[in-house]
């Protein structure tokens, strides 16, 4: 059976003065009808520009997809033209963005911005268009939803603002759902609200998701499968179970080390050291060579393959089929930190 999305070794560079940027380099990935994808990692790992390269929002020049396939129930999106995408966004594939107060028009009323994506796509009257938009705030919790449709963005909290960008989102009743940082700059418990409804609203219009964020909690929280970026490649890919559980890439195990534990008393917060290499620069080798705590041992130095050759996605084997990594000496990796006694992070909480 076909899925209903295939992003198949997607490259998406930048041509800047400074060189040409590789935001994402040969990254694949699939979305079946009514399941959640977490693509997680740091800023600046290629998450974002993934999803827009979906949607055909990479902005030509500088960005532009060069290698790849994106396929949309088999249709290759990145030979659509522009008129052929404009049918698609919103209508079939829908994106709630980072920031709702600035992805929102602010000279434009929450229902009028509504209003606009269902007559597009929907061809129905300003009237039908009303009562779509009014039923769509209602659906998302919003109270006094006849009031909201007529007020302004900058009238709404933070909390509000979201569920009015899910609203806009959902009003044609897409196939795929892209949300991208969707608990950013709200407090923790405006975020589980959000969380809480967009998982009650996928399952009531049984729509494909992805999920993009840096908040592992985030991913426990609704993702099915995890996809692990970091600088522009895909180092570790599974069920989320096994990403929590049975980490296999350096990066990984990093993440999950960095999540704040209650019983660790006043001891440090453990962080990866080092800084994302510049997407204009990347390492020969592996892209996480340079900050990977395993590189400096006595067995990986500097003439090893991390450094010199680019390790592919390997099927990680066992009853997990679907578990693959992108690391040289991962089974090495893991005899090392079970000899030593190393706990799975998420156990060690």
């Amino acid at each position: 059976m076909a899925k209903l999305l295939e992003v198949k070794n997607i490259k998406t560079f930048f041509y800047t003065d400074d060189g040409i940027a590789k935001a994402v380099d040969d990254v694949s990935y699939d979305l079946d009808k009514g399941e959640t994808l977490g693509l997680v990692g740091e800023s600046g790992c290629g998450k974002s520009v993934s999803a827009l390269s979906i949607m055909r929002l990479i902005p030509d020049p500088p960005g532009k997809i060069v290698g790849g396939e994106i396929l949309f129930k088999g249709e290759n999106l990145v030979k659509n033209t522009e008129r052929q995408m404009q049918d698609i966004r919103g209508n079939d594939i829908a994106m709630i963005f980072q920031e709702p107060m600035t992805s929102l028009n602010p000279v434009f009323t929450c229902g009028e911005q509504i209003d606009e994506a269902v007559i597009l796509h929907q061809k129905v009257s300003k009237e039908e268009a009303k009562n779509r938009a009014i039923e769509m705030l209602r659906l998302v919790g919003i109270p006094s939803p006849e009031q909201r449709y007529r007020d302004y963005p900058h009238q709404l909290s933070g909390g509000l603002r979201q569920r009015v960008m899910i609203a806009m989102a959902l009003s044609c009743n897409p196939e795929i759902l892209i949300a991208d940082e969707p608990t950013t700059a709200l407090d923790v418990t405006v975020q589980a609200q959000i969380l809480e409804l967009i998982k009650k609203l996928q399952d009531t219009l049984g729509m494909g998701m992805i999920i993009i964020t840096h908040d592992l909690g985030v991913i426990a929280e609704v993702s099915k499968r995890v996809s692990v970026m970091y600088a522009s490649k895909v180092v570790e890919y599974s069920i989320s179970d096994e990403i929590f559980y049975n980490p296999k890439h350096p990066y990984t195990l990093g993440l999950l080390n960095s999540i704040p534990k209650l019983n660790k008393g006043k001891d440090r917060l453990a962080t990866i050291e080092g800084n994302v290499p510049a997407a204009t620069n990347y390492p020969v080798g592996c892209h996480f060579c340079t900050r990977c705590s395993y590189v400096d041992s006595k067995i990986y130095t500097a003439d090893s393959k991390c450094w010199n050759v680019e390790p592919p996605l390997e099927q990680v084997g066992g009853t997990n089929q679907m578990h693959t990594v992108a690391c040289h000496y991962w089974k090495d990796i893991q005899v090392r930190r079970e000899r030593e006694g190393e706990k799975v992070p998420h156990e060690a909480a």
